[in-house]
């Protein structure tokens, strides 16, 4: 039986509206399709079919035929790929967000009115030997709610937004991979002028020398994992059960960091090992014959998790939240609730600002307070693990060059975060990547991307911050024609890499392409500073500098990001309205000075008191405290700075 190359070329597959489809086998083979017959021909020692084009629609089928015998493939449609790339917040899936976004699963339920939404993943896989020809494996899904789950989480709402307007099926190709540099997305074309990087990764092209590696990491993981393990006197004595006698254990404040504690038990300072944590509690009686729940947000770095000696749950890492359920567990009374910890590189936490608590419906208990804990064993931190994929090409080769010989109708990005380490060069990376995937797929080929929202602690403008120096990165390649940008700055969450508000993220991308591809008349992706107009505006009489935006829509808006109002973030009252800062950089320092906003487009700043104004910064920092300008449909002021000429005028 004939075998075709892609495993892209399957039930349920969604091939690309509008444009010819190639099929590829190693042998000769006849494609039946929509009432015309294809005979493959020979090309690079591969048969090659390539179907006419096809209006959206469906569902089809196609029958494949060659000396052998014969198949059908079924259930095929018509509409729009999306090649969906880039790290975790790409790759994170709709099983996360579950208990945020439940109507997802409940739409399902309508019938007729489901969208014909399809996701392709691509194995997660490395070659550092140069690009392959095809995919080694994968299979499509269909949206549905039992699959739903594994859905990407940004693809699904900026696919679910693009079909409910057009109606057009929508088929996802995932191929991301949480913790990945730029770099690693990108061919030894793209990275020609960066021959370092390219030898960083030429190194792993001998897969002996891969084994080796891959197998030394494990095998000292595994040791190192064992050795706690048996050192453990928690495990030993079975400090998880309500017998154990904690009067004598200390106490620390929860959530919080371990080294907090580091006063008075100094071994808890840069602590690797394992750590057990006990808090007693009276169950409430609506907790008795109940679905009860844990909540404990994130914990750095693992965990497993008993209710009254009973384990519960584990995470074996720090991102996920810690999401258990003790149904039949709770008892009347007295309760005990048992965290085991290990620390594997001496920042042991439980994440603050996160749920942490034990509910049921209305009832609930607080967790946050005093804990118990005590140490179970006291380790050297775990080696390091050996990650492939972090590494220059590799996943291009493997995951991308496969996916680009196929007709797309266009990119969705979603990366960055891995590459603040050295931001100052991801601008000119960003733009040989799109350059290189459109010269192997086609030169138009549309590229939307999200720019990195807030992260860390809040804090002023900062030019030594490094995310807002990648924000800019970002926006810097909107001069790229057919490009959009997503602006994400405040979906995110100050103390974790991968927020739960994907619902705007995958909203904001659709905007992105709605504007790019359709021609739709919409604000995306925000404010932004309107250089060409500011060339005529800069310091009037030397007191005041007055800046234009685009993208304003029915004009500039100011949202309150104070603590009374972040449980809703909604738009306030102008007469009431707290002032928006900037920041202005001169001879004698920087100075956050407050903002009036003059028209529907325009702001301007006084600047009076500053001597030798050089420089305007705004949003800038990895989370700026000073962020609260939007346009009229919600979309947040891109962050700029500026720089001043001696004349006033920006550059």
């Amino acid at each position: 039986m004939i075998n075709l190359l892609s495993p892209l070329i399957s039930d349920s597959m969604i091939i690309q509206r509008d444009f010819p489809f190639p099929l590829r086998a190693g042998k000769k083979f006849t494609a039946v399709f929509l009432g015309k017959t294809y005979e493959a021909k020979e090309t690079d020692g591969k048969w090659l079919v390539t179907l006419d084009p096809v209006s959206a629609g469906g569902p089809f089928e196609m029958e494949i035929s060659c000396d052998e015998g014969s198949f059908k493939i079924k259930d095929i449609y018509s509409g729009d790929l999306w090649l969906c790339s880039g790290q975790s917040n790409m790759e994170l899936m709709m099983d996360r967000l579950r208990d945020d976004y439940g109507e997802e699963w409940d739409s399902f339920n309508v019938p007729n009115l489901a969208p014909i939404i399809r996701q392709f993943k691509v194995p997660q896989e490395w070659d550092f030997s140069g690009p392959r020809f095809e995919l080694t494996g994968g299979s499509w899904l269909t949206a549905s709610e039992p699959v739903l789950n594994q859905f990407s989480a940004t693809a699904w709402f900026f696919a679910k937004n693009l079909y409910q307007k057009y109606r057009v099926p929508i088929g996802l190709i995932g191929a991301a991979w949480g913790g990945t540099m730029i770099e690693t997305w990108m061919s030894e074309e793209a990275l020609a002028d960066f021959p370092q990087i390219i030898a960083e990764g030429k190194q792993y092209a001998d897969p002996v020398k891969c084994k080796e590696i891959a197998d030394n990491t494990s095998g000292a993981i595994e040791n190192w994992e064992k050795n706690l393990s048996r050192e453990d006197l928690g495990r030993a004595q079975n400090w998880q059960s309500v017998e154990t006698d904690i009067s004598s254990w200390k106490e620390m404040s929860l959530p919080g960091n371990f080294s907090n504690a580091a006063d008075e038990t100094p071994e808890l300072k840069n602590f690797c090992g394992s750590i057990w944590l006990v808090k007693e509690f009276d169950a409430p009686n609506g907790f008795i014959n109940k679905n009860v729940n844990v909540w404990l947000g994130t914990i750095v770095d693992a965990d497993k998790v008993f209710i009254n000696g009973v384990e519960i749950g584990n995470t074996a890492y720090r991102y996920p939240p810690r999401k258990y359920s003790c149904n039949g567990l709770i008892k009347q009374g007295k309760n005990h609730i048992t965290i085991r910890v290990t620390c594997v590189g001496g920042e042991g936490s439980v994440t603050d600002d996160k749920q942490f608590k034990i509910f049921a419906d209305n009832s609930s208990v607080e967790l946050r307070g005093k804990w118990k804990y005590k140490i179970g064993a006291v380790t050297n931190t775990r080696p390091g693990e050996f990650f492939f994929q972090r590494y220059p090409m590799g996943n291009f080769n493997a995951m991308i060059a496969p996916v680009l010989k196929f007709p797309l109708k266009g990119v969705i990005w979603y990366q960055g975060e891995s590459n603040e380490a050295n931001p100052h060069n991801y601008a000119k990376l960003f733009e040989k990547m799109i350059q290189d995937w459109r010269k192997r797929n086609r030169e138009d080929l549309p590229f939307m991307f999200v720019q990195l929202p807030i992260f860390q602690i809040a804090s002023d403008n900062n030019e030594n911050c490094r995310w807002p120096i990648l924000r800019e990165a970002q926006s810097s390649a909107l001069s790229i024609p057919f490009t959009g940008m997503a602006a994400a700055l405040e979906a995110g969450e100050w103390n974790d890499i991968h927020p739960i508000n994907k619902k705007d993220v995958g909203y904001r991308l659709f905007l992105a392409a709605d504007k790019v591809l359709f021609g739709a008349e919409n604000t995306s992706p925000g404010p932004m500073l309107d250089k060409i107009r500011n060339e005529k505006h800069g310091i009037i009489n030397n007191k005041k500098v007055t800046l234009y935006f685009s993208n304003c829509g029915g004009g500039l808006i100011i949202k309150d990001f104070s603590p009374k109002a972040a449980q809703t973030n909604t738009n306030i009252n102008k007469d009431t309205a707290p002032v928006p800062y900037l920041s202005v950089i001169g001879s004698e320092g920087q100075f956050r000075l407050p903002i009036t906003i003059e028209e529907k487009d325009c702001i301007s700043v006084d600047v009076s008191s500053v001597k030798n104004p050089e420089r305007i910064l705004y949003a800038w920092a990895d989370n700026p405290r000073d962020r609260q300008l939007y346009n009229s449909e919600g979309l947040p002021m891109i962050p700029f700075r500026i720089i001043l000429n001696k004349d006033g005028k920006n550059v």
